[in-house]
């Protein structure tokens, strides 16, 4: 954070960027330190607005893509995300509570009057989520939200999964009305949808191995592994954590799971110029 201080950066939109990054590369530290800058940046500027109104100045314009009260909402917002991620419910929900309503911002037009209703939605979307992963019983509300709000399927039965792995109820009954739409994640291309996929999948295994239900599990275990591969190397901690879910239940893998763990491997090795025939020969 002294870094970014220093280099004295003032442009909101590239504190946007930067967040998204951290969100990527899973740093909830560095996620936080940059959502608070971009709060103070925000708030500056919202304050230097309403001295120029107040003492009828010539204001200055703001060069921003989106309105001044999306930056603002947006350094909330996020923050919360990453006390959520951090399991830090109530620090989550005082985030919430400061982007929920936006409504006194003053000097909104259409376009600042649009983004305060999507803080509005994503507050009540991210309410619920953390009244899942605590254990309230939401769950039926939640799935009809879903079901409402199709834009917020995967990070909410993200949240759904993680609750019942955590709270231990059954995921049978409210996965299958998705069944359809859980299948096209897999063609997501986003880097943030195919990160909440990742680890939406690796949550499902999770589930099923407490179950015992192993087939399934190491399904999903595959699935993560091939996508943290794609995802690259912020995603190394994760990769190695699969893999050691795959070798401590390797004994109840098929033959099937066994091969596309192999495959999945020599990927990750394909610049090494190695040939893998014999040794992959022996192990049949």
């Amino acid at each position: 954070m002294d870094e970014l201080v220093h280099s004295d950066i003032t442009d909101l939109d590239t504190l946007v960027n930067m967040i998204k990054l951290s969100f990527s590369f899973n740093d909830g530290a560095n996620m936080i330190a940059l959502c608070d800058y971009l709060y103070e940046r925000a708030s500056q500027k919202y304050q230097e607005l309403q001295f120029y109104k107040a003492h009828k100045k010539l204001v200055q314009p703001i060069h921003t893509k989106r309105p001044l009260v999306y930056y603002y909402g947006y350094s909330h917002l996020m923050k919360g995300m990453a006390f959520q991620k951090q399991g830090k419910y109530d620090e989550a929900r005082d985030c919430i509570e400061k982007y929920a309503e936006l409504g006194w911002f003053n000097g909104l037009d259409p376009h600042g009057e649009a983004e305060v209703e999507y803080y509005r939605h994503a507050a009540k979307a991210n309410l619920y989520a953390l009244d899942i992963l605590s254990g309230f019983e939401v769950l039926q509300e939640y799935v009809q939200f879903l079901q409402d709000n199709p834009e917020e399927l995967l990070p909410g039965l993200l949240s759904i999964v993680e609750g019942a792995s955590r709270h231990d109820y059954s995921l049978e009954n409210v996965l299958e009305p998705f069944a359809e739409q859980i299948d096209d994640f897999k063609y997501l291309e986003e880097p943030v949808n195919v990160s909440y996929y990742f680890r939406f999948c690796y949550q499902l295994s999770l589930y099923y191995i407490k179950r015992q239900q192993f087939t399934v599990a190491l399904d999903y275990i595959l699935q993560s592994l091939m996508l943290s591969d794609t995802l690259g190397m912020e995603h190394e901690h994760e990769f190695r954590k699969c893999t050691a879910i795959f070798e401590i239940f390797r004994s109840q893998a098929t033959a099937t799971q066994q091969d596309q763990y192999i495959t999945i491997l020599k990927g990750v090795l394909k610049d090494e110029k190695i040939d893998f025939t014999a040794s992959v020969a022996q192990s049949v």
